[in-house]
């Protein structure tokens, strides 16, 4: 795909962390959000092709916002992360519109394919 600009919104300091400097070192421009409010508040000066969106928020759920993202920004593909997943909730993921559901940990090489 070339370079993407992509939006993390995610309250653990260490995942913005290293999905930002992975992502960062392989030419693409990242915007972070440590919740749901900074990340529409980031969605509108970065315009993101890519949207990685935790589901446990301080102020919300993300898999709940999903569709509050897309309306957004509806060419936007968006990528929910979670270390507490199950099917169901991949599932309903899917149907509010997110293209893919990472499931906590995951691979920085799961991240590259989704990207590319």
């Amino acid at each position: 795909m070339g370079k993407a600009v992509i939006l993390i919104v995610d309250d653990e300091q260490e995942i913005l962390n290293m999905l930002s400097r992975f992502l960062k070192r392989r030419g693409h421009k990242v915007f972070t959000a440590g919740n749901i409010t900074e990340g529409k508040d980031q969605m509108r000066t970065a315009n993101p092709d890519f949207l990685f969106l935790d589901v446990n928020l301080p102020d919300g759920n993300g898999l709940q916002a999903v569709p509050e993202f897309i309306q957004l920004n509806p060419q936007m593909n968006v990528i929910l992360m979670s270390a507490f997943s199950d099917s169901g909730m991949q599932v309903l993921a899917k149907k509010k519109g997110a293209k893919a559901f990472l499931s906590k940990p995951f691979s920085l090489e799961a991240i590259n394919q989704l990207i590319e």
